[in-house]
C-alpha cells in the first residue's frame, strides 16, 4: 500500500475497507491511478458501476467500453475495487467494529494478490496463504495458467507466472536482461526480457524486506507490483534522488513498513542516479539487481533499460571470518564500500546483512561512483579509475587499436572544447586498460558513441514523447559541435527494440569484425564527467599518480556491473559471432553491429524538440 491520508491502527497496519462517507475522485474517468490506497479514501462511481455488470469471476472490459485509459489501468483499478469488496465483505462477516476498520484478527486479502486477482473461488481468498516458495508447486496447471492470464491483463508482457526463477536460470552465465517492450509484441516472448513485476516472483524466493535505490520514484505504481505479489506489508527501504513524488516527502503519509530517505549530493549538478534493488528472503539469501531503469511506470514500458540479476546468496555461517564470503570479482567488497558511503543509519541493517551474505559465486564486477574528490588509497576504487584498474587487471584479449570503444548512453553532459579534454582522452585511457600493456606505448582505440538521432526519436513506439527519457540540451551540444561526428544510430533490430527509445547506459570494447568482446559494462552512468569522474590537475595536466596527489573528483553516485571472459566464460574474449561453432552462449548485445553513422542529415536529439 502506499499513501495513506486517513488514520491508522495502533499496529501500524493500513486500514481495511473504506468507510460509507468517501470522496468522489476529482479526476472521474480519466482517473489513471494505480495506486491500491487511492481506492480505498475515494469513490469511482464509473468503475463502480463496471464491476457491477461483470457477469463472472474474471474481470473484462465490456465490447463498446470507451476510455482515454488503456484497458491494463482499467482492468487494474478494477482489480483494487474488487479487493476492497471482498475485505469489506470479509469484515462484515468476521468483526464488529465498526465499519472502516479491521479487527485485530482480520486477514489481509492482499497478502496474496496475485492469487485474489486471478482467483474464481472465494473461498481461496478465507485460507491462509502458504509460503512464497509452496505456492507455485501446490497450485495446479490449469490454476497456474489462469493466475498468467489475469497477470497478463493486469501487466501487459508479463511472462508466465511462476516461471522466473526457470528464466533466471537459462540466462546463464551472463543473467543480463532488457526490460519488456509494451508497444513490440515479440519482446513479450523473448527469453531475455523480463518486467518489473517479475523481479517479484515467487520462484525468486519468500520475500522478506527489500531496499530501493534509485533516482525518480513513484511510490503508487511500485507499490501496485508489490500488491499484486502480496508484499505490500513486508519491510522496505527506499533510498531516492529525484523530489518528485509527494508521498515519499513526508514520513507521516508512509505507511509502517516503508521508510523512505532522499539521498542530496552536495554539487548541483549531481544526481543520486543508482539505479538497484536488494531482495533478501525468508532463508536470510540475498538477491541483489542493477539496472538502469527508475522505479516508474514509464521507464518499464517502451523504453529500452537493462538489467543484471544475481543468483539469490545465502547467509553465511555464524562463525564465518568478516572478510569472508567475496568472489574472484570482489563483488562484495565494492558493494559494501558503496553501501557504507552513504553513512546513513537505515542503511545499517542492510550494511549488516551483506556483510553476512555469501557473494562468492558472483562473477561480475561491481562499479560505483559516489560524490566527492577521491584520493590516495580511494583514487582506484571509484568511477573510471575502478574501471580502468580492473581493465588493467584480468582483460587478456588480444586487443589493440582497431578494438574500437564503444559508448552507449541516454544523456551527454559538459565534455569540453574538444575530444581530448575529457572524452578521449581520460575516459578513453581508462577504457582502453588492458593486462600486461602499457597505455602510453598503444596506439589508442577510435572511441564511437551510440545515442538516438532526432529521426530515431520520431519514428519510435511514443514518436517525439520517446524522447523524454533523453534529456541532452542543445546548450550543452551547442558548446561542442565536434561531438557530431563520433555519433551512431540507435538500432536494436535483432532484440526488437529499434523503435523503443535506450534508457540503457552501456560501454563495451568490440573487435574490429565485431565478433568478439573484451568486456561489456551495464551501468546507470550516462557519458559524463559527473558520472564517471575528473581527474584533477598535477602540475597542470591531469594526473592519475595517486602518489603525487592525483584525485578523481565526481558528482553524482551511479552503480553498474562489469562482464569480463575471465569469470563468465573462462576465456578471453566474449563472441558475438553465431557461425562459430561453440557451446559458449553468445553474449546479449542489447544493439546491432556494424553501427550505423550519423548521416549528414541526422542530428542528435535534443530536450527542447520536445517543446518546440
Amino acid at each position: 500500500m502506499t499513501t495513506i491520508k486517513g488514520k491508522r491502527s495502533p499496529a501500524g497496519n493500513d486500514l481495511g475497507p473504506p468507510s460509507k462517507k468517501v470522496k468522489v475522485c476529482e479526476y472521474g474517468e480519466t482517473c489513471y491511478r494505480r495506486n491500491p490506497n487511492h481506492f480505498h479514501e475515494y469513490s469511482h462511481p464509473h468503475l463502480e458501476k463496471l464491476l457491477d455488470a461483470q457477469d463472472d469471476d474474471h474481470l473484462k472490459i465490456p465490447p463498446g467500453f470507451k476510455s482515454r485509459l488503456d484497458s491494463s489501468v482499467i482492468l487494474a483499478q478494477l482489480s483494487f475495487l474488487k479487493e476492497n469488496k471482498l475485505k469489506l465483505s470479509e469484515t462484515n462477516k468476521n468483526t464488529k467494529s465498526p465499519l472502516g476498520q479491521c479487527s485485530s484478527n482480520s486477514k489481509e486479502i492482499s497478502q496474496d494478490s496475485k492469487a485474489k486477482l486471478v482467483s474464481t473461488n472465494t473461498d481461496d481468498s478465507k485460507k491462509q496463504p502458504p509460503s512464497s516458495d509452496s505456492r507455485t508447486s501446490q497450485i495446479s496447471e490449469q490454476e497456474r495458467l489462469r493466475r498468467t492470464n489475469s497477470l497478463k491483463k493486469l501487466l501487459p508482457g508479463a511472462s508466465n507466472y511462476g516461471t522466473m526463477a526457470s528464466k533466471l536460470k537459462a540466462a546463464a552465465p551472463y543473467h543480463l536482461f532488457l526490460t519488456t517492450i509494451k508497444g513490440a509484441e515479440p519482446t513479450h516472448s523473448e527469453p531475455l526480457s523480463v518486467t518489473f513485476s517479475e523481479l517479484l516472483d515467487p520462484t525468486l524466493g519468500d520475500l522478506l524486506s527489500s531496499l530501493q535505490i534509485n533516482f525518480m520514484v513513484d511510490l503508487g505504481w511500485l507499490m501496485a507490483n508489490y500488491y499484486i505479489h502480496g508484499h505490500s506489508k513486508k519491510p522496505l527501504l527506499i533510498l531516492y534522488g529525484a523530489d518528485d513524488d509527494e508521498t515519499l516527502k513526508d514520513p507521516k503519509k508512509l505507511p509502517g513498513n516503508i521508510k523512505a530517505v532522499r539521498v542530496k549530493t552536495p554539487h548541483p549538478f549531481g544526481h543520486h542516479h543508482t539505479k538497484m534493488s536488494l531482495f533478501r528472503y525468508s532463508d536470510e539469501s540475498i538477491r541483489v539487481i542493477v539496472s538502469t531503469a527508475n522505479l516508474v511506470e514509464s521507464d518499464w514500458e517502451n523504453r529500452t533499460q537493462g538489467l543484471w540479476i544475481s543468483p539469490a546468496c545465502p547467509k553465511l555461517p555464524a562463525d564465518s571470518d568478516t572478510s569472508a564470503g567475496d568472489s574472484p570479482t570482489e563483488f562484495k567488497s565494492d558493494l559494501l564500500r558503496y553501501l557504507t558511503s552513504y553513512k546513513l543509519p537505515q542503511l545499517q541493517e542492510w550494511v549488516t546483512a551483506v556483510r553476512e551474505t555469501d557473494f562468492s559465486t558472483i562473477r561480475v564486477c561491481f562499479i560505483a561512483s559516489v560524490p566527492s574528490t577521491h584520493r590516495g588509497p580511494e583514487f582506484e576504487k571509484w568511477g573510471h579509475r575502478r574501471l580502468a584498474s580492473l581493465l588493467k587487471k584480468h582483460v587478456t584479449a588480444p586487443v589493440d587499436s582497431s578494438w574500437n570503444i564503444l559508448a552507449q548512453c541516454s544523456s551527454i553532459g559538459s565534455l569540453g572544447p574538444e575530444p581530448e579534454a575529457w572524452m578521449c582522452g581520460e575516459l578513453r585511457s581508462s577504457m582502453a586498460q588492458r593486462a600486461g600493456a602499457s597505455i602510453a606505448l598503444q596506439s589508442l582505440p577510435h572511441f564511437k558513441v551510440i545515442y538516438p538521432s532526432f529521426r530515431n526519436v520520431a519514428s519510435s513506439i511514443d514518436g517525439l514523447l520517446g524522447g523524454g527519457c533523453l534529456p541532452y540540451s542543445m546548450k550543452t551540444h551547442t558548446k561542442q559541435p565536434w561531438f557530431t561526428k563520433y555519433l551512431h544510430e540507435w538500432k536494436s533490430s535483432k532484440r526488437h527494440r529499434s523503435e523503443a527509445m535506450p534508457h540503457i547506459k552501456t560501454y563495451a570494447r568490440v573487435s574490429s569484425n565485431g565478433q568478439q568482446l573484451a568486456w561489456f559494462h551495464l551501468t546507470s552512468a550516462n557519458l559524463s564527467k559527473a558520472a564517471w569522474g575528473n581527474l584533477n590537475k598535477v602540475k597542470g595536466r591531469p594526473s592519475t599518480d595517486a602518489s603525487a596527489g592525483a584525485g578523481l573528483y565526481m558528482m553524482s553516485y551511479e552503480a553498474g556491473v562489469l562482464f569480463l571472459p575471465k569469470f563468465l566464460v573462462n576465456d578471453n574474449v566474449f563472441h558475438l559471432d553465431e557461425s562459430r561453432g561453440s557451446s559458449t552462449p553468445l553474449f546479449p548485445l542489447p544493439y546491432d553491429l556494424p553501427l550505423s553513422p550519423y548521416s549528414p542529415r541526422d542530428k542528435p536529439w535534443v530536450t527542447e524538440y520536445l517543446y518546440a
